[in-house]
C-alpha cells in the first residue's frame, strides 16, 4: 500500500465517512503532490476491497468509508 493509500485508510478509520473533496483537502494539507492522486488511490483501495464508496446526493459526491472486514 502506498503512503497516500495508508494515509487515506488511517483518516477514514479515525473520522468515519468522508467525501472525495474532504479527502483531497486533507491530503493537500499534507503536501501530497498529485492533484488526482486521491481519486486514483481511492479507486485502487476500492478494487482491493479496503474501502467502500457510494454516491451521496446531500453531500454532492462520493462518500467513502473503510470496509468492515468479516
Amino acid at each position: 500500500m502506498s503512503h497516500m493509500e495508508e494515509r487515506i485508510v488511517r483518516v477514514l478509520r479515525e473520522r468515519g465517512e468522508l467525501t472525495t473533496s474532504e479527502i483531497e483537502e486533507m491530503l493537500r494539507g499534507d503536501s501530497i503532490e498529485c492533484p488526482d492522486g486521491a481519486v486514483k488511490s481511492l479507486m485502487r483501495l476500492k478494487g482491493k476491497g479496503e474501502v467502500e464508496g457510494r454516491i451521496d446526493r446531500e453531500r454532492r459526491g462520493w462518500v467513502w468509508k473503510v470496509r468492515e472486514q468479516a
